[in-house]
């Protein structure tokens, strides 16, 4: 197989770019993708953004329901980038967007959200030996606080618990008797798929993350960890997350550090004072394992994002915004809405078709594929 180095500080690229292995077409099949246009852009090299959350041994491991990418399919998933994309360096990529320079072919930049521990036992040996940099977000509550996260704590519960549909019921049940609060109207406006969860785990994450009012939020999503997972979150947060000290680490060994929000809140739905909270946290972060926000990344929590969102958080001194809009990024557009793909998005074998792939080498981006 052709590798493609990580585009390093200090390294020029040319156009040498890996070959198509496998590829037999060089066109995305339009009967797989025909409710999306195609729009032709200009010529310069469109970035692929690659987002991932948990990365381990899913199968084997306690929880696993998680909708985390199993560690097998996230090395062939390196084999498939290595060999079709140029991987950019976190530091690359930055200097490329301060210089208004043009991207390598098929460039690629990969991005790991939340600080989980999984990075740094799971992710960070591999890029390390394959000579490669990713760019990480952690939350200043996980990382510097210890403190378990909401939103964690509702992944978990729904790993744990077998039935979807009867953790719905059980939410809805526990707002009529300890809030006073009718599930109907809930049901009514939240009770639908979203890209990737059916309607009864869709439904649970909307409440707990941001439908409801945030104390009863806060409340709700507590006792059910407690009765579905752990009454210890403490414990169970330590081993979550990275550490300060692990992420000096990777920032030693070359990955990148951006801003992720103090307590990982919908940015677009916060009040001011509390997005104002957010971005503070993520400056505190940076600032707590040696990182300076002047020109460094943000990624928005859940990609909620809005003009003022944006607007604080380039005040605040970051240089680029990351969202979860699944689409390729061209070099020149918004840089405080950079564009990403879900590993889900892509294959786990180096041969395997890809349309993203197909539009990286035709320089098109792709419009109405929103999630």
């Amino acid at each position: 197989m052709t590798s493609a180095a990580c585009i390093s500080p200090g390294r020029t690229w040319t156009s040498t770019v890996p070959p198509l292995l496998g590829m037999t077409s060089t066109r995305p099949d339009p009967m797989k993708r025909r409710h999306v246009a195609m729009t032709p852009v200009p010529s310069r090299p469109a970035l692929t953004t690659v987002m991932y959350h948990y990365v381990r041994p899913v199968a084997a491991s306690a929880f696993p329901r998680l909708p985390a990418l199993e560690l097998a399919d996230f090395l062939g998933q390196l084999d498939h980038l290595q060999a079709h994309y140029t991987l950019l360096s976190p530091h690359s990529f930055l200097q490329a967007l301060e210089a208004g320079d043009p991207l390598p072919p098929r460039a690629c930049l990969l991005t790991f959200d939340d600080g989980y521990s999984d990075h740094y036992r799971h992710v960070f040996p591999h890029l390390v030996d394959r000579g490669l940099a990713g760019l990480f977000f952690a939350p200043k509550s996980s990382l510097i606080d210890r403190q378990l996260l909401e939103v964690n704590q509702i992944q978990f519960t729904l790993a744990n618990h077998p039935q979807p549909k009867a953790l719905s019921d059980e939410v809805d049940a526990l707002l009529r008797r300890d809030w006073a609060t009718d599930p109907v109207p809930l049901r009514a406006a939240h009770f639908a798929p979203n890209r990737f969860d059916g309607p009864e785990i869709a439904y649970v994450k909307r409440l707990l993350q941001h439908a409801l009012p945030a104390q009863i939020r806060s409340q709700l999503a507590a006792q059910l960890f407690a009765r579905h997972v752990t009454n210890d979150p403490q414990a169970f947060a330590e081993d979550l997350y990275l550490t300060p000290a692990q992420a000096q680490e990777m920032l030693a060994a070359g990955m990148g550090f951006g801003g992720h929000g103090d307590r990982h809140l919908w940015h677009g739905l916060a009040s001011p004072d509390d997005l104002a909270a957010e971005v503070a946290g993520s400056v505190a972060a940076l600032a707590a394992i040696g990182v300076q926000p002047d020109g460094a990344c943000y990624c928005y929590p859940f990609g909620s994002q809005t003009e003022a969102v944006r607007s604080s958080v380039a005040a605040a001194g970051f240089r680029a915004g990351f969202t979860v809009v699944p689409e390729l990024w061209t070099p020149g557009s918004d840089p405080f809405q950079i564009a990403r793909l879900d590993t889900n998005d892509l294959p786990h074998r180096p041969t395997a078709q890809n349309h993203w792939l197909m539009q990286a080498l035709e320089g098109q981006s792709l419009t109405g594929a929103g999630g």
